[in-house]
């Protein structure tokens, strides 16, 4: 418990501070647990806002949404990993595979303390919102996860470039942004392939459903019929 506790201090002031996040993911010394207890937190905190989310359509469903949801993000990283790696070696700042990885948990775990945040608000929604507000609830989680992904994104570029700093490197804004784009589009495909998490009530609840078009598709055919 109390090396979790150590663990807990050390990870937030990763996030609060870049130049703490920076000197973490250098660090030669060996923190056993911490990876660990980085996806742990990472499961915990994306659990918390698929509850909230699969709540509209009962208890059952919202387990379902709070599983999908830690998948999701990780199985994404788990995706674009060996891509991400990769520019890293040729334009980011050459970190090893274990201190890429460190780095990478520690920025998804950004974005998960910014979606969690969210959940008061999207209990809010659900619990004073009809069974025919189902496409005003999806927009609305598709406009939360697009604002702590914009948060996230900010706190990754400053990760990256205190830890470009601290390896005495120059960190080009390219670098960044490619791997928000890649990021980005493999996590909303991916969330495409897992949905539903709200759950509609037009017909029986089924936690996956066959695949047919894309994210961006069903976006859009949902702000077309508003």
């Amino acid at each position: 418990m109390k090396a979790w506790l150590n663990h807990t201090k050390t990870w937030w002031e990763a996030l609060v501070s870049p130049e703490c996040a920076g000197r973490l993911v250098l660090e030669t010394s060996d923190r056993p647990g911490f990876n660990r207890f980085l996806v742990t937190g990472i499961i915990l905190l994306y659990m918390f806002y698929g509850l909230s989310m699969g709540l509209f359509r009962g208890g059952v469903p919202a387990v379902v949404s709070g599983l999908k949801l830690p998948f999701l993000y990780l199985l994404t990283l788990i995706v674009c990993f060996p891509a991400l790696y990769l520019s890293n070696c040729l334009h980011g700042p050459r970190l090893n595979l274990r201190q890429c990885s460190r780095l990478l948990l520690i920025a998804v775990s950004a974005n998960a303390v910014a979606l969690s945040s969210y959940a008061p608000f999207s209990v809010f929604f659900t619990l004073t919102t009809s069974r025919s507000g189902y496409g005003f609830l999806v927009l609305m989680h598709v406009v939360v996860f697009g604002l702590s992904g914009m948060a996230s994104v900010v706190v990754i570029s400053m990760i990256f470039r205190a830890t470009a700093v601290a390896m005495g490197h120059r960190l080009g804004a390219r670098f960044v942004m490619m791997w928000a784009i890649l990021y980005a589009f493999v996590g909303t495909q991916m969330s495409w392939a897992l949905r539903p998490w709200v759950g509609s009530w037009s017909g029986p609840y089924a936690p996956f459903r066959p695949l047919g078009g894309s994210f961006i598709e069903a976006v859009w055919r949902l702000l077309a019929s508003r």
